[in-house]
């Protein structure tokens, strides 16, 4: 019995032992991961190599397969692993099988099992870099694709334990320690390779909108006929062939894109023959990038293609996409045009209202088909919009023109005559004189018309977008080069500037013969509070934040020569240096440890500790100036404006650690050259391609290059007509003097005056004007519809804004006026009845001398008071009234007779209070006088009384400016009603 105990007992510690030894093997490390490579269709692969990262501690084991294909590799047990296995034969010149990496696997048993098999590949070496307008850094990634499908291949050897690598990313060659401009393809069939990298590309459809990153890809295919390697192939691809390649079939589309819009716009009534020019370098140049790149010369193509694709988008897109809009806005005033001048074209043909009117009419309705025809604006607003604009436009001429005058009662006394009334008939006797003598009339006419049309049509006046290059004047802060992304003017943002897109740094570090970058973070203007440093229980608002590199800074700013202690050197990661005011309010020192918090969208969060490597002096930080002569200080947010940051409140980061934290981006690259770089090119390849600012430092001066705003002026020859029909005007008036030189003279027995007959002249030039200028507008116009339509292109911008069709009269009608000054002079002086023709300026006292000769009263006028008269205050007012007027009684040389007061109601309940007097001046040794009723009406309606007054001269012919004297009297005595009625009426 003991022995059948003792023999149960040892296998049960056997097992025992097994177990707890197994166990201690677990906890020891002591697992393995093995199994067999193989070859699709064949046999086991031997010396295929195995790579098996550790992931927990980023540690790879490289193995060779042996003869049977099997591998094994001892790991840690609880570890986390990837498998990556390829086959590479020293019999030939690349890669032999495609890589294949297996899915993570945790290690949990102590024997793990795992077979690959792997599938026939080829080598692809990838050589140049990405040559693409606006693309940003120097990373990309390659995908291997089936081009029938545009996928990756489906190859026979995947399982749900592994996948075979198709993507070339730098993580893909440090996993499996391979060249980074290596590419492995399945053999033995047709591939293409997909690149793609990031670039700036702007909204097609908002060409407004700066540019944007994203990714863009192009392809590799053996140009179009696709690779196909045996096992173990090797070839080599140009990837700036391929790259540039894309980039101009991406300009190809943009302009067959631009193209078709432009053709859309034409439709329309756009004259594009400026921006057709544009077109037509862009396709010049984009054939001359096509034969550099069979020759090549990618650098210089890529030049060419940047300016280009810069005119496109810039000097072409913008432009148009503003001349739309242009015409949008302005469509809305233009039906006021032909209102105008069809009023003023009817008065200019008829005599007869109705007949006005009703050409009128006629002519609105023909003048604006024809502007509705060759204005664009009106064709691309709401169709509702325009016909009531329209129908609006000529109700408002019509009321102006012919019933407001209705209105308008000229006076029906002597005096002296109204200037309206003046200008009315010598403007209908200018007409007639126009319309009798019609062929001089038409000649003026036509070559007034012929010029507005000319200036309309063939000159160019108004502010465009292109490249500019802006001296600074102002003295460097160190020489290189230096990039910023400002809002372009037309952003219609007060942001004071935009970020940089971080691949900027690798793109800019790339460029043939730079030296040093440097790149310079900051918050993100928008933010109010960057974040708070604290220390127990003291605390520190930190409203901006600045990221420099402290190896490469110096080179440019001299930043450090703001610290008072500490080295810029020292600003490593999770390091930061502090204002003077800063570390005396935390009451730190070098080497002391703050907290910072940064301020987020879910409140304050904890970064980490920092320890304080500098103390600045803020007044000197503040003063430190960059290349473009700006403060490095951020901008902060803040009662609805930008304002720069405290910068007792700014701290200083290491740039890696700046751009960790949240809204804080790239706003400044500064880099330096070896002297061999022409910055020039640089600056404008960089301004053309992303469409940012750049400053380059000279010996003493600063130069930006930036898109902006400028001034276009084009038709100055236009001046050499403008003469020609100013002089022929002059001709056309001389003559009509001349030949009208009896009727001057009956003129003037009929009482015009030299002035009278000046004016006449003038006038006449001022129709011609009117009627020339209109039309020659609306030739004008027509004219940009007849180039389109007979593919007429000439270097001319549109004028779409509405006030060119004011601008337009103007210059017909001041080319009148001057033209007919001289003449109207001279006609002038026929009518004065001496050969001697002086000028004598007469004094005031002269000038009313002679005015009260020639101006003479012989009846009775009636003025409307401006003043009101509550009803409880009428005898106050009475009362006041007749004290003034009776102290005045016994003037010696000014006063007042016979005062008499009276009152009445009429039938229907009017009251009427009348107030007469006769106001006496005597004036060497003559008596004028004015018998005067001042009328104070009240309606029963109302509670208020209306003043007027009726002035009657007591001797007719006395001078007019007597009864002017007369009123003023009065109104002066209502004046002092006015101010004095508070304290005579009291709280009545």
């Amino acid at each position: 019995m003991r022995k059948r105990t003792i023999a149960w007992f040892i296998p049960f510690l056997l097992v025992l032992a097994l177990t707890l030894n197994v166990e201690a093997s677990h906890s020891q490390g002591n697992a393995v991961i093995q199994g067999y490579v193989s070859l699709k269709d064949g046999g086991a692969l031997s010396g295929a190599t195995v790579i098996v990262w550790d992931l927990d501690t980023y540690i790879p084991q490289t193995i060779k397969t042996d003869q049977n294909g099997f591998y094994s590799v001892n790991v840690t047990y609880g570890h986390t692993y990837r498998i990556l296995v390829y086959y590479d034969s020293p019999d030939t010149a690349g890669i032999d099988t495609v890589p294949v990496k297996s899915i993570n696997i945790k290690i949990s048993n102590p024997v793990y099992h795992m077979d690959f098999v792997l599938y026939p590949g080829a080598s692809m070496i990838i050589e140049g870099k990405i040559m693409y307008i606006t693309s940003t850094g120097t990373k990309y990634t390659i995908e291997v694709i089936d081009p029938s499908t545009g996928e990756e291949p489906k190859l026979g050897n995947t399982n749900e334990n592994y996948t075979n690598i198709f993507t070339w990313a730098p993580g893909t060659y440090t996993s499996l320690q391979l060249p980074l401009n290596l590419v492995v393809i399945p053999a033995g069939m047709p591939i293409d390779l997909k690149v793609s990298f990031t670039a700036l590309v702007k909204d097609p459809l908002n060409p407004m909108a700066h540019p944007y990153a994203t990714r863009r890809m192009f392809p590799i295919d053996n140009q179009a006929l696709h690779y196909n390697l045996n096992t173990g192939d090797e070839v080599t691809v140009d990837l700036s062939w391929y790259s540039l390649h894309a980039s101009i079939n991406y300009v190809n589309d943009l302009f067959d894109l631009t193209w078709n819009r432009m053709e859309k716009m034409e439709d329309a009534g756009f004259y594009l023959g400026r921006l057709k020019e544009d077109m037509s370098k862009v396709r010049s140049e984009i054939e001359q990038v096509l034969g550099k790149l069979a020759e090549g010369k990618y650098e210089e193509g890529l030049d060419l293609l940047s300016a280009a694709y810069s005119t496109l988008t810039i000097n072409v897109a913008i432009n148009m996409y503003r001349m739309w809009l242009t015409a949008q806005t302005s469509a809305i005033f233009m039906p006021v045009y032909p209102a105008f001048f069809a009023v003023t074209t009817a008065f200019f043909l008829f005599e007869d209202t109705r007949r006005k009117m009703l050409s009128s009419i006629l002519l609105y309705a023909a003048s604006f088909a024809l502007l509705y025809y060759v204005y664009p604006g009106l064709q691309i607003v709401e169709p509702k919009l325009v016909v009531g604009l329209a129908v609006m436009c000529m109700f408002l001429a019509i009321f102006v023109a012919f019933i407001v005058p209705r209105f308008i009662k000229e006076p029906d006394v002597p005096g002296r005559y109204p200037v309206q009334s003046v200008l009315t008939v010598v403007f209908s006797m200018a007409k007639r004189n126009v319309k009798r003598r019609l062929s001089r009339g038409l000649l003026g006419i036509a070559s007034l018309a012929i010029l507005v049309m000319a200036f309309t049509a063939f000159t160019s006046f108004g502010r465009v977008i292109g490249l500019l290059v802006t001296p600074l004047n102002m003295q460097p802060a160190y020489q290189g080069v230096m990039i910023k992304n400002l809002p372009p003017p037309w952003s219609e943002t007060n942001e004071p500037y935009w970020p940089l897109v971080e691949d900027e740094i690798d793109w800019i570090r790339n460029q043939k013969g730079v030296t040093v970058v440097s790149p310079l973070i900051l918050n993100k203007p928008q933010k109010t509070l960057v974040g708070t440093l604290r220390v127990k229980s003291l605390e520190l608002q930190v409203l901006g934040a600045i990221g420099i590199d402290p190896q490469t800074e110096e080179n440019f700013t001299k930043i450090s020569s703001s610290l008072i202690s500490g080295s810029l050197r020292d600003l490593r990661r999770r390091c930061v240096i502090l204002s003077q005011d800063a570390a005396t309010t935390l009451k730190v020192g070098l080497g002391d440890k703050v907290t910072f918090y940064v301020h987020t969208a879910a409140g304050l969060q904890m970064y980490g500790n920092l320890t304080v490597v500098g103390i600045t002096d803020s007044s000197k930080l503040s003063a430190i100036r960059d290349l473009d002569g700006e403060s490095l200080i951020p901008f902060r947010f803040y009662m609805g404006e930008y304002f720069r940051a405290p910068s007792a409140q700014v701290i200083l980061l290491n740039w890696q650690d700046a751009l960790k934290i949240e809204d804080m981006e790239i706003y400044r690259i500064a880099a330096k050259t070896d002297g061999t770089i022409d910055l020039d090119a640089l600056a404008r390849g960089i301004v053309q391609a992303k469409e940012y600012n750049v400053w380059i430092s000279e010996e003493n001066n600063v130069i930006q290059y930036h898109f902006g705003e400028y001034l276009e002026m084009g038709g100055i020859s236009l001046l050499v007509p403008l003469l020609i029909v100013l002089f022929n005007l002059g001709l056309i008036m001389i003559s009509i003097v001349n030949e009208r030189t009896r009727e001057i003279f009956t003129l003037t027995c009929v009482g015009f005056n030299p002035t009278h007959i000046t004016s006449l002249f003038l006038a006449e030039s001022v129709v011609m004007g009117l009627v020339g200028g209109g039309i020659g507008y609306l030739m004008g116009m027509s004219a940009y519809r007849l180039m389109n339509v007979f593919s007429i292109d000439i270097a001319v911008r549109q004028k779409l804004e509405w006030y060119w069709s004011v601008i337009g009269v103007m210059i017909a009608l001041g080319t009148a006026v001057l033209s007919a000054i001289r003449p109207a002079s001279r006609a002038a002086m026929k009518a004065t009845p001496s050969l001697v023709k002086k000028i004598k300026f007469e004094s005031e006292k002269e000038r009313l001398k002679r005015e009260e000769e020639i101006w003479k009263v012989y009846q009775s006028q009636r003025i409307t008071m401006p003043v009101r008269i509550n009803a409880r205050e009428i005898t106050f007012f009475a009362s006041y009234l007749a004290g003034r007027l009776h102290s005045l009684e016994k003037g010696l040389f000014e006063r007042i007779e016979g005062y008499e007061e009276s009152e009445s109601e009429t039938p229907e309940g009017h009251q009427i209070r009348t107030f007469k007097f006769t106001y006496v001046v005597l004036e060497g040794g003559r008596r004028l006088g004015t018998i005067n009723e001042l009328t104070a009406f009240k309606r029963a309606k109302n509670d208020y009384y209306v003043l007027s007054l009726e002035v009657n001269p007591e001797r007719p012919g006395i001078p007019g400016s007597f009864i002017d004297r007369t009123v003023r009297f009065l109104r002066d005595i209502l004046a002092d009603w006015e101010e004095e009625r508070p304290r005579i009426v009291g709280s009545l």
